[in-house]
């Protein structure tokens, strides 16, 4: 490996464990200043369950693996400082505010002045025990009780409040996520809250300052997250996410979860409304024959699972008190966006328009692919003074029936619920 010399060579390694695949992107540095992706690495998931290290041997090879697969497309040694992504429902999100006197009015707010409010404002809000700050995130300035400000330094007042996004995580999921990375080999520079991560990939800076509301589908989990003045507004993550669609499949189906996953990757489509009455053979339980249900009727199974999630991000996001419209829509990203047809219903259902969001560097152009390349652009762009701390019968009964069609779907309940 490259010893503490590489991040001096301007190479950041990012790395993503997630539920279904673990994910490495390396990116460099420019003579220009600008970051860039040159690899990446991407390889099934082990050792990771909803988000959460299960088993710390089988998920730090993995995370050796991915990133071997990116330095190696790179043409690079393996490069052994990393930033890593956190993951999980364990995390929460608070509000911190806090206001200090400015020690020269007439003469503007200095740097020192916003660290100073920033930290009491993250002080503001106390860990629980057994929990830490995985994010302290500024959120908005004023001066004087004016309007929000995106940034104070340079502008004149008396009082400078800050009101800052602090995100807390079970302190025990986050060390196992470090002690896997450390497993593996790697020195972790820092790491990332994964829908912030996907969203430093993704995300426009106009998005960002307009308003958007980004929702990263993982195998295990679903990140929400909430942009606007060009600051992260909110943070959620959800216990729900692709893999429980593949699940459902399996089960009503009663079909291998292999099968299951083939299926919503060939013949799934978000909604019933969007699918055909085209037939789609399956295995019996047994193995032993085949039976045929209709593309609509596999929708109609991945159709609820689809309305829980997108239920659930509503619900998050009107919990943070967000009041405005989201002028620049939604995104969504991970592996779970790659389901047909989600972007648009998503986008009806929530009256928003919408995209699929993808890192915009051409190696790192799949959405499976966004939480890893955030993370290495997040290292690669980080400097010093950021305000930061710190996934056998063979009758036709084997077949399930059909159901018809499930009324009062939540199309409505998700408008109004925004609007």
């Amino acid at each position: 490996m490259e010893g503490a010399g590489s991040l001096a060579a301007n190479l950041v390694l990012g790395l993503d464990a997630g539920s279904t695949h673990v994910a490495a992107a390396l990116a460099e540095v420019t003579e220009a200043g600008e970051a860039r992706v040159i690899g990446v690495g991407l390889v099934p998931s082990a050792g990771v369950y909803r988000g959460l290290i299960s088993d710390l041997s089988a998920a730090a090879r993995a995370m050796r693996q991915a990133a071997e697969a990116a330095c190696a497309m790179a043409g690079r040694p393996l490069v052994d400082r990393a930033v890593i992504s956190i993951s999980g429902a364990h995390l929460r999100a608070e509000v911190g505010a806090a206001a200090i006197a400015v020690p020269r009015p007439a003469a503007g707010v200095t740097p020192e002045a916003v660290r100073r409010v920033l930290d009491a404002a993250a002080e503001s809000v106390e860990p629980r025990p057994g929990r830490e700050r995985v994010h302290v995130v500024p959120r908005s300035y004023q001066l004087d009780g004016s309007v929000p400000l995106r940034d104070p330094i340079g502008l004149c007042g008396r009082t400078l409040s800050a009101e800052v996004q602090v995100v807390t995580g079970d302190a025990l999921h986050v060390q196992n996520h470090l002690r896997a990375a450390a497993l593996a080999g790697f020195d972790v520079a820092d790491y990332l809250v994964a829908v912030r991560a996907a969203g430093e990939a993704v995300l426009t800076p106009e998005e960002r300052e307009a308003g958007v509301l980004l929702l990263d589908i993982g195998g295990g989990t679903t990140g929400v997250a909430v942009y606007e003045l060009g600051h992260l507004f909110h943070l959620a993550v959800l216990p729900v996410g692709g893999h429980h669609i593949t699940q459902d499949l399996a089960t009503v189906l009663r079909i291998p979860v292999e099968t299951a996953e083939q299926l919503k990757r060939e013949r799934g489509w978000a909604a019933p409304s969007l699918a055909s009455d085209a037939k789609v053979t399956l295995p019996t339980p047994s193995g032993l024959n085949t039976y045929e249900v209709s593309e609509k009727y596999v929708a109609e199974i991945i159709g609820s699972r689809v309305e829980e999630i997108l239920q659930m991000a509503a619900a998050a996001v009107k919990r943070s008190g967000y009041a405005g419209l989201f002028p620049a829509g939604l995104v969504l990203t991970g592996g779970g966006s790659r389901l047909r047809g989600l972007a648009a219903y998503a986008g009806d259902c929530l009256n928003l328009r919408s995209r699929i969001g993808i890192p915009s560097d051409p190696l790192a152009a799949e959405p499976e692919l966004a939480v890893a390349a955030g993370l290495a652009l997040w290292g690669a762009r980080a400097a010093p003074g950021d305000a930061e701390e710190g996934t056998s019968s063979d009758s036709a009964s084997e077949a399930p029936p059909e159901r018809p069609a499930r009324a009062g779907r939540l199309r409505d309940w998700l408008k109004a619920l925004f609007h």
